[in-house]
């Protein structure tokens, strides 16, 4: 499989971000299955991809609820390790581990964005998810408004 690092903006040098050893991830499941074995299977599947990457993930968060708003509990975990400067990106199976819907997904890239973290998904192309999504558009007006260098 293909791993694709997303918006790092701001910051951090492409080099940095690319240096497995200087990455510091949290990894964060979300489902809104009831079951709690598809949790349990997607936070596995992220820590083997880690592993097999040689990354480094500084903590683990899950939520088993919809992605609809931001008040998740794992999802403010992540979060505040970010801010806090633990971790300095989030590794997810796809766009949509962090919301389906659109604003919400967009805060969450924007905090990234604002950050200098990293998103990687493991299981998709997220430059394709985010463009087909409006969100990758977005992020890169808001980068011009607001004078960020992307890289």
């Amino acid at each position: 499989s293909l791993y694709y690092i997303i918006y790092g903006v701001g910051t951090m040098h492409q080099q940095q971000l690319t240096d497995e050893h200087k990455l510091k991830l949290w990894a964060y499941a979300r489902s809104s299955s009831s079951r709690p074995s598809v949790l349990i299977q997607q936070m596995q599947g992220l820590l083997a991809d880690a592993e097999r990457n040689h990354w480094t993930v500084v903590g683990t968060s899950q939520d088993m609820r919809t992605g609809r708003t931001l008040a998740r509990m794992g999802l403010r975990e992540a979060q505040k390790a970010v801010r806090q400067g633990i971790a300095n990106g989030i590794l997810v199976e796809d766009v949509g581990r962090l919301s389906h819907e659109y604003s919400t997904a967009l805060r969450v890239l924007e905090f990234l964005q604002d950050h200098s973290a990293v998103l990687i998904c493991t299981q998709t192309d997220a430059r394709y998810e985010l463009y087909i999504k409006g969100l990758s558009q977005a992020l890169q007006q808001r980068i011009t408004h607001n004078g960020i260098k992307l890289l």
